[in-house]
């Protein structure tokens, strides 16, 4: 369900991309490309470069997407194009950096462990973040949209900051070396930056 619920937010996506958009994930893309790997991990880590960025501008988004969602409470003129926008575009990155995580599993770990909780709680995020996505664009009552966005927030740090971790990591970047550290750091800026291109581009095209 949730895979034809996000390919259906994808057939929405207009087709011209923004110059703008192309050439900041060009220049993530190339930065992985050209990123250190690990004695251990070896290329796979270029993979988890991109899904800790993904990850990151996900979290930002869904926080984002709470916080315009709580001001929409105080403001009856205010639209949701911006909050349709940022959830929308959260969804994208989300699933994408679950789909590169679980690509990364395989890769470094022999396979996919539906028994590992961050695995569920990615899962469950994807689920609950199209199902609110679809009912907030499908009614017409302000409040209950606002309450929905504020949820959607609260549920993503819930779930994420509750999920115990068995294979996955505490912190994979933290105890790397610093040519590691800074490379990831700069990866997940152009992804951030990548993300409000992506809102913006979003929002022009909400009616």
């Amino acid at each position: 369900m949730t895979v034809l619920a996000s390919m259906d937010i994808l057939r929405k996506i207009p087709k011209k991309v923004p110059v703008a958009l192309i050439l900041t994930l060009f220049i993530g893309f190339l930065l992985i490309l050209l990123s250190p790997e690990d004695k251990e991990l070896g290329t796979v880590l270029k993979l988890i470069y991109l899904h800790g960025a993904l990850v990151t501008s996900g979290l930002s988004l869904f926080t984002a997407a709470g916080m315009v969602s709580l001001i929409s409470l105080f403001r009856s003129r205010m639209n949701f194009k911006l909050l349709f926008a940022i959830e929308k575009t959260a969804i994208i990155f989300w699933v994408a950096a679950t789909v590169i995580g679980d690509m990364t599993s395989v890769l470094a770990w022999g396979g996919i462990y539906p028994g590992e909780p961050r695995f569920a709680a990615t899962i469950i995020i994807s689920l609950v973040s199209v199902g609110v996505y679809f009912i907030s664009t499908a009614i017409d009552n302000r409040k209950i949209i606002s309450l929905l966005g504020i949820g959607l927030a609260m549920s993503v740090w819930a779930l994420m900051g509750s999920a115990g971790k068995i294979l996955h990591p505490d912190n994979p970047f933290g105890a790397s070396e610093p040519s590691i550290r800074t490379f990831f750091f700069l990866i997940t800026l152009i992804f951030l930056a990548a993300s409000i291109l992506t809102v913006r581009w979003m929002k022009k095209m909400e009616r």
